[in-house]
């Protein structure tokens, strides 16, 4: 079983990797550099990739290796692949020679072994350092190249830190002393998926989070954090490499929803799962979080440029308008720099510290309720949140746009909990969500509203008086269907 941790790093990070990061590392360590050509097979329909099969042959130093890996997990970070290797005499694939068993049902090994073909190549330098601890043995590599096919090509530039003795958590301990040195982000993308996007003409695209967490009837308090955790930092992980290679801001937004959703993860099972470090995890995402508020003007602007939103029909035909969001919008991204904070070492080492606790589980050691059914807790979880969401709202008065935005906090945790636990539900939770998403996006449009309101003296257009009625028209005609929206949701029978 293969074991590593994938970093990817911008720019040259050899001699800081030399003169900083090894000195700082207290083992024995041994250095050597290698040139690597790997040839990547499948068949002209891709069996191999759609059953998450990899299967090279490498060319190093004149000797030739044929490696399947075949279907394990990434989590938080860290890639699990059972790996197969074999010697061969020339760079040519033999399937025949790896053990049958290691293929899935329904594959034809002769069949397999005729028609598979080359679909891309990595081609690489190699850095590779062999580590030595009291406690392990790492190999740490930098390799620097690129992935290509016959009309493409992506360049390589990462950090592996592989397993090769002792506990997996020794990977997490040098991957925070490499960060400290180092601009790193944790890569959930391999090379052999690289470079079957070049060939598939696919590049990642903005995604949004499931409608539920996948829960089991029988998954304990630990696996449904732990769930939680995982889904949260991939979809982070994911992002994060969008924005860093495309600068789509669409990705942010995605980006801090995963914030939000640790956080609440965290929060929900705290009480259940106490431990020094899940409290210290809390602390550390209440305080990034919080350096992330900046993004609502961010996504204000967003909304009220849109040719599809809410306010497509007047904001985006008035030049002068867009021209002033458009000068917020880079403004604000000049201020925060959002990239750097990214790539900060408080944010990459908050990574590093989750996915950790997905190894160690140190509340283990504090408390035993790792092992109580998250059902037992469910419905008494979300009963909590739902009635503190319920108490908020009045049953006759109205609600006005103040009374909407100061909701938002409390609504958003009630509807993450429902994310996190609704999946144990699945026969009764019918339409419940329903309205009281439509509340959260009318915030939403609240707040694009309210952003609009505070910039109308700043704004040089030829009838602010007329463009500010128009403003209390669109708040007046939002609050009436969240309204509607409010009793419907205030009506519903809970599902749990």
């Amino acid at each position: 079983m293969e074991v590593e941790l994938k970093l990817a790093v911008n720019g040259d990070a050899l001699p800081a990797l030399k003169d900083k990061v090894l000195p700082a590392i207290k083992g024995s360590i041994s250095a050597k550099e290698k040139e690597v050509y790997n040839d990547y097979f499948d068949t002209a329909d891709c069996v191999l990739r759609k059953h998450k099969i990899g299967f090279r042959v490498r060319t190093q130093n004149g000797r030739y290796e044929q490696t399947v890996k075949t279907q394990g997990q990434i989590r938080g970070g860290l890639h699990q692949r059972p790996e197969y290797n074999i010697e061969l005499d020339r760079p040519v694939p033999d399937i025949s020679k790896f053990p049958a068993d290691i293929w899935p049902d329904g594959i034809s090994i002769a069949e397999l072994g005729q028609s598979v073909e080359r679909v891309f190549t990595t081609n690489f330098t190699r850095y590779e350092f062999d580590i030595v601890l009291d406690n392990g043995r790492v190999e740490l590599v930098y390799d620097v190249g690129c992935v290509e096919t016959e009309n493409d090509k992506v360049d390589i530039n990462e950090l592996e830190l592989e397993l090769k003795e002792g506990q997996a958590s020794i990977l997490f301990e040098l991957a925070e002393i490499i960060s400290a040195h180092l601009p790193i982000r944790i890569s959930n993308t391999t090379k052999a998926a690289r470079g079957y996007r070049l060939v598939n003409g696919q590049f990642p695209n903005i995604k949004a989070l499931p409608k539920f967490l996948s829960l089991t009837f029988e998954d304990s308090t630990e696996q449904g954090l732990c769930k939680a955790i995982t889904c949260a930092l991939d979809h982070w992980q994911y992002h994060l490499s969008i924005f860093v290679n495309t600068g789509e801001l669409k990705a942010l937004t995605e980006i801090r929803e995963s914030m939000s959703l640790l956080l609440q993860s965290v929060s929900l099972y705290l009480p259940v799962l106490q431990s020094d470090d899940l409290l210290r995890l809390h602390r550390q995402l209440l305080a990034l979080t919080q350096k992330w508020k900046w993004q609502d003007e961010l996504q204000a602007i967003g909304r009220l440029r849109s040719k599809k939103g809410a306010f497509s029909k007047r904001i985006p035909k008035d030049a002068s308008i867009m021209n002033y969001l458009q000068g917020r919008k880079e403004s604000l991204l000049i201020a925060y720099d959002p990239l750097a904070r990214l790539l900060a070492k408080e944010s990459i080492e908050l990574q590093l510290f989750a996915s950790k606790m997905l190894l160690e589980k140190p509340w283990r050691e504090q408390t035993s309720g790792a092992d109580i059914p998250v059902r037992k807790h469910a419905n008494g979880w979300l009963s909590q949140t739902w009635q503190t969401v319920m108490q908020s709202l009045p049953n006759e008065d109205a609600m006005d746009a103040g009374k909407y935005l100061a909701l938002e906090v409390l609504l958003k945790q009630s509807l993450t909990n429902g994310f996190l636990l609704g999946d144990l539900f699945t026969e009764s939770r019918g339409t419940f969500r329903m309205p009281w998403l439509d509340l959260q996006q009318g915030i939403g449009e609240l707040k694009a509203i309210a952003f609009m309101r505070s910039a109308l003296s700043e704004l040089d257009i030829e009838a602010p008086t007329e463009f500010s009625d128009w403003l209390d028209e669109k708040s007046a005609a939002l609050l009436e269907v969240m309204e509607k929206s409010r009793h419907v949701a205030m009506q519903a029978e809970t599902y749990w």
